[in-house]
């Protein structure tokens, strides 16, 4: 395949971390989407923008910004919807998230779907 542009695969997110697998689905998704030589996006949207918070220390359960930094050091680009984050404490001022997540309008998940060439939606 060389020569030829990668695929790109936009997951995006609605449900925030630990009260659903959805989180966990979509790192299974992109990891394997990169192994596949994908261009992987990532959208969080509503409660899905608390996923790459910093500092999370949760009990029993894998940590899932953790999980995204590591989708993030591998090419994934992910994006949090400004309004949704802004909307749930997580000000741009105060650099909330992991390092490599990028606060964005919805804008940005339109010209993904637009450019994408599989999309897939996690979340009610």
């Amino acid at each position: 395949m060389e020569g030829h542009e990668p695929k790109i695969l936009t997951l995006v997110l609605i449900e925030g971390p630990y009260r659903s697998q959805y989180a966990d689905m979509a790192y299974e998704i992109a990891n394997s989407a990169i192994d596949k030589n994908y261009h992987v996006n990532l959208f969080l949207y509503m409660d899905a923008t608390h996923i790459p918070k910093k500092e999370q220390n949760p009990h029993s359960f894998p940590n899932v910004a953790a999980k995204f930094k590591d989708l993030i050091s591998r090419g994934a680009d992910v994006r949090a919807c400004v309004r949704c984050a802004t909307a749930r404490g997580h000000s741009c001022a105060k650099k909330p998230y992991i390092k490599g997540v990028k606060i964005t309008n919805v804008y940005d998940l339109a010209g993904w779907i637009k450019e994408s060439h599989q999309v897939i939606s996690l979340g009610c």
